[in-house]
């Protein structure tokens, strides 16, 4: 890439070693990816870099390929190249599993896509992962620079990543990390590394993700007109999302039917978390057990909702409040890495924040909210402010753009 190039070819590497590991547990098939998802951190980088004037492809791997295709994603237009591939074997030793899935990238199908596109730049989702580190040397290889960026995975699996994953940090052009708690960590445990990294957050189409009117939306739902709703969206994860704190927090909170729990997602816990519903007996839950694609309904119930909650334990950047806050909704979120740097300003930003693993507080916040309308439309006018002028794709495209044609 050179200073006088200003559109750039860049290609996007989701995480997992194939794609299946991630639409699986959410009951989506490769077709459904390309022709009916949108969002997310993929697709909005994706938008985002179009904003800029870049021109961003998404190359990944499938279990259920027999030869590269490319494919056009609906909703952007960008196209996906899906080159055959293979989830590596796991067995009782880190180390040799770390081995297996570097062993597992298809290094030369990805070369291939590379050159026929005329990549200018690579951006990987996820660093502390061996896809990096096999990414990092096909840049390498091919003088090409590459970018990561934080979406929740921290944690080095092996001691031989350990040590490759201080090689590529050093090799790559730099990171992308919104989180400040990541910063942190990363200073911690890389100390001599100097790495370049970046704030930026993920983009929200605020065009997309803009209420409509409430009675409107609850009149389409079959919601009553005086019941206090929450919303929660996003994927089944019980002990990352802290749903099981979720579900206590709510029986502290009410059991009539005054007030209702929307909780939409599928995911890897579907099983277990029908389970806990089941023991814990609240008639106020009303749970959309389908990963949707449909992001006009997922906006019709942001806008029926009084409220937005997240109780995870875990985080990156997640998108899903951010889609909540566009929609100006007030948000009740705890103090899982990613979500003080969502809600810097705390009520200033459209939220209040709350402890981990404490259901009591989330209880407390969401009586607040319910007992006081007037705090819930100043916190919903935060919300919708914050994301306008922090993560709009017009923000986060500046700041793409700004970091990829620096050097």
């Amino acid at each position: 890439m050179t200073g006088r190039k200003t559109s750039l070819v860049v290609a996007l590497f989701p995480w997992g070693d194939v794609m299946e590991e991630f639409l699986d547990p959410i009951g989506l098939r490769l077709e459904e990816f390309v022709g009916e998802m949108t969002g997310g951190w993929l697709f909005g980088y994706a938008a985002a870099l179009q904003l800029a004037g870049h021109r961003p492809i998404i190359v990944c791997a499938s279990e259920h390929a027999s030869r590269t295709e490319c494919y056009l994603h609906a909703g952007t237009g960008t196209p996906i190249w899906v080159v055959p591939g293979k989830r590596a074997r796991q067995g009782h030793s880190a180390a040799a599993y770390s081995l297996r899935r570097w062993s597992a990238t298809p290094s030369s199908a990805f070369r291939k896509v590379l050159a026929q596109s005329q990549c200018d730049v690579i951006l990987a989702q996820e660093y502390e992962y061996t896809r990096f580190d096999a990414l990092t040397w096909l840049a390498w290889r091919m003088r090409v620079p590459l970018y990561a960026t934080f979406q929740g995975g921290d944690r080095t699996l092996s001691w031989i990543e350990a040590i490759a994953r201080q090689a590529s940090l050093r090799a790559c052009s730099g990171l992308i990390v919104a989180s400040a708690a990541e910063r942190e960590r990363l200073a911690k445990v890389y100390p001599r590394i100097a790495l370049d990294i970046a704030n930026i957050a993920n983009p929200i189409d605020t065009k997309e993700w803009k209420a409509i009117g409430r009675k409107e939306a609850r009149q389409g739902l079959g919601l009553p007109g005086e019941a206090f709703v929450v919303v929660n969206h996003g994927r089944i994860d019980i002990r990352r999302k802290g749903l099981d704190v979720l579900l206590k927090a709510w029986s502290l909170f009410s059991r009539d039917a005054s007030s209702e729990l929307v909780i939409i997602g599928s995911g890897q816990d579907r099983d277990e978390f029908t389970r806990l519903l089941r023991e814990a007996g609240l008639a106020n839950v009303r749970w959309l057990s389908s990963y949707t694609t449909d992001r006009p309904l997922i906006r019709r119930w942001l806008s029926a909702a009084d409220a937005y909650i997240t109780a995870s334990r875990i985080e990156g950047m997640p998108v899903a409040p951010l889609e909540a806050m566009a929609c100006s909704l007030p948000v009740v979120a705890t103090d899982a890495q990613g979500l003080p740097d969502i809600l810097a300003n705390g009520e200033a930003s459209g939220g209040l924040m709350v402890r981990k693993d404490q259901p009591e507080e989330i209880a407390h916040a969401l009586q607040r909210l319910k007992d006081n309308p007037g705090l819930r439309e100043r916190l919903g006018q935060a919300s919708r402010k914050r994301i306008e002028e922090n993560f709009s794709l017009a923000a986060v495209a500046a700041a793409l753009d700004g970091l990829l044609t620096k050097r």
